[in-house]
């Protein structure tokens, strides 16, 4: 139920000025209150009003002599903690106590002071007032110490020590925090990062807690009992404005205040992505939670921020593409620019002319080497082809992406580059299982290892208690020989590797959801996408090819590798919760034992 007060309540006092101090996070007011205050110790709870935006709390109000209204009521003094808003939209401040309400409304004008110049005004006046509680903790609050430009944490006693060896932005205002810290005495009440008029509550609860013996040992002779998680990571949200001073408050359980600047905030990109997931090892309850509380948030925001820009790139083509492809084959390139040239020469035995083929360079940095390859590759296979070359790296579903901006077909499929044909008309096949049965809105192939067993015939979803309990995209009879059935096969999803659907389709769901980073669960998201839409994903298993898995990538066992397919695989739980996926299995066993009975009807 609101608290806010009916519009015909009368006026029960005034405020005079208002400002919102930093340091306090909160608001000082003065003003006056009628008589019929009942001026007791227990915080009421106020309600402020700045235009359609309401800041609610409990206040502490202190009361003291004002000869101008003796008659009618008492001067007020108030402190509100809660959020910053524009004060010059400030219309009421409403008191709350045993469910009486006090309006004060904004005198015309409202003084607005600075924040320096409000606690002084609330200094002078309170020097007037009656010795009490309320008194007492107004005074304490004017007094806090405030950040003068330098570290002070050496001054708190019993001593705490705190560390910054990073600091990363995470666009627009948040920020990664890697460190440590050491309370030997569990003396600290609260860790505070404040930015210009901006204050976040640090909670050490939520932070990843990081083993660093190196300094464990350096304090252990002196205070012992150390724990070797003293390092920590931790996400802090909209606190950080450009040319303000960053800085730590940390606050102890006696009162006392002290400050450590932050040296330097780093901007973010890939390579802080890379250096963020190193030498982490979350599992269980606590995967979960450092995803929800820092890695999820701040590597969301250093991807969305590399992603802002539009992407430069330029076409060369290479022999004479079809003008109206049947299906476009979109490949990135990445590192292993050889296995343009296999699988071309792969192509040039398995594929027809009515296609297109379209190679994405993602890697600026052989764009060089890339161009003669593809010079050499025209002259020796006479298989047309496009190349697509980027001005910077942007990562697996960006480049599809643009390659599908391109594309011209009728169909797309989207390749990795480690993948080879294996039987002659693969791709064909696969346009005839999607021009045959228009539900079909995702086609996969059989994908096999060079040693025959399979590779891929279909994903299905598991979920893995070692891994928060998320579910997981996993290849059932992976490693086994495959039986010669070749027949049409439908599944929860396939795997990018060889995925082709209807260009329309494709464009329609947007292509790859590019919030996934490099490349993992993009593909399993995109066919969720499509059966979002009605539409079904099958296997062609007559389609066979080669995939060397991982290997488009290059090395794939740092402990980064695994940590950005888990914050893929936090991702999509976010979009596709268990719930959602359930609905969705539902929603198709439904559609399909609907569709039996009008065929049965029908007979």
């Amino acid at each position: 139920m609101s608290m806010m007060p009916p519009a015909t309540q009368s006026t029960h006092g005034c405020i005079d000025f208002l400002s919102y101090s930093a340091s306090l996070d909160g608001w000082l007011a003065g003003g006056w209150i009628d008589l019929s205050w009942d001026d007791r110790d227990e915080p009421p709870a106020y309600i402020l009003e700045f235009g359609e935006t309401k800041v609610e709390g409990e206040a502490v109000v202190c009361v003291f002599p004002r000869p101008d209204v003796r008659k009618i009521g008492v001067g007020v003094l108030l402190f509100m903690p809660g959020v910053s808003q524009r004060a010059d939209a400030f219309q009421d401040a409403i008191l709350i106590r045993d469910g009486r309400r006090f309006r004060l409304t904004a005198s015309e004008p409202l003084d607005r002071p600075t924040e320096f110049e409000a606690i002084a005004r609330t200094k002078s006046l309170i020097s007037s007032a009656m010795r009490s509680s309320r008194r007492a903790h107004l005074l304490r609050l004017l007094n806090r110490p405030t950040f003068a430009g330098h570290d002070t944490l050496d001054t708190l006693q019993p001593p705490v020590f705190l560390e910054l060896d990073a600091a990363c932005l995470c666009p627009p205002a948040g920020l990664l925090l890697r460190g440590w810290f050491i309370d030997p005495f569990r003396s600290v009440a609260s860790i505070r990062i404040r930015c210009g008029a901006e204050s976040r509550l640090l909670d050490t609860d939520h932070w990843i807690r990081i083993p660093r013996a190196d300094v464990r040992q350096g304090f252990s002779k002196q205070f012992g009992g150390l724990i070797d998680e003293c390092g920590f990571l931790a996400f802090v949200g909209d606190v950080y404005s450009p040319g303000e001073t960053v800085y730590f408050e940390v606050q102890g359980r006696l009162g006392d205040v002290a400050f450590k600047r932050v040296a330097q905030v780093r901007s973010a990109g890939v390579d802080t992505i890379k250096e963020t997931l190193s030498n982490l090892e979350l599992r269980y309850d606590e995967l979960a939670r450092g995803y929800d509380h820092v890695l999820g948030p701040a590597v969301a925001a250093m991807n969305d921020f590399r992603l802002m820009e539009a992407v430069d790139y330029k076409e060369m083509t290479f022999g004479d593409s079809p003008a109206h492809p049947r299906c476009s084959i979109i490949v990135p390139l990445y590192g292993r620019i050889d296995f343009m040239e296999l699988q071309l020469a792969f192509f040039s035995r398995t594929l027809g002319r009515h296609h297109e083929i379209i190679y994405v360079l993602d890697d600026p940095t052989i764009l060089r080497a890339t161009e003669a390859l593809a010079t050499s590759c025209i002259a020796r296979f006479r298989l047309p082809f496009r190349l697509v070359t980027l001005a910077s790296n942007v990562g697996y579903a960006p480049a599809n992406n643009v390659g599908l901006k391109l594309a011209r077909g009728d169909y797309v499929c989207f390749l990795n580059s480690d993948v080879f044909p294996k039987t002659p008309g693969w791709l064909d096949s696969m346009v005839a299982v999607a021009d045959a049965r228009p539900e079909v809105g995702v086609v996969g192939a059989m994908l096999v290892f060079e040693d025959e067993t399979v590779q891929h015939e279909g994903v299905a979803f598991e979920v893995l208690p070692e891994f928060a309990g998320w579910n997981f995209s996993l290849h059932p009879r992976k490693g086994r020989y495959p039986s010669e059935d070749e027949s049409v096969q439908e599944v929860e999803a396939v795997t990018g590797a060889c995925l082709m659907m209807p260009m329309a389709l494709a464009r329609e769901v947007g292509g790859f959801d590019e919030g996934y980073v490099i490349g993992d669960f993009e593909d399993v998201d995109l066919c969720l996408k499509a059966r979002e839409r009605g539409r079904i994903c099958v296997v062609d298993r007559s389609a066979r090819l080669y995939h060397l898995e991982r290997q488009s990538q290059g090395g794939q066992q740092s402990s980064w590798r695994l940590n950005l397919t888990l914050y893929n695989a936090w991702r999509f739980q976010k979009r596709w919760p268990p719930a959602a996926l359930e609905q969705l299995a539902q929603g198709e066993s439904e559609g399909r034992a609907k569709k039996a009975e009008l065929a049965g009807a029908a007979e």
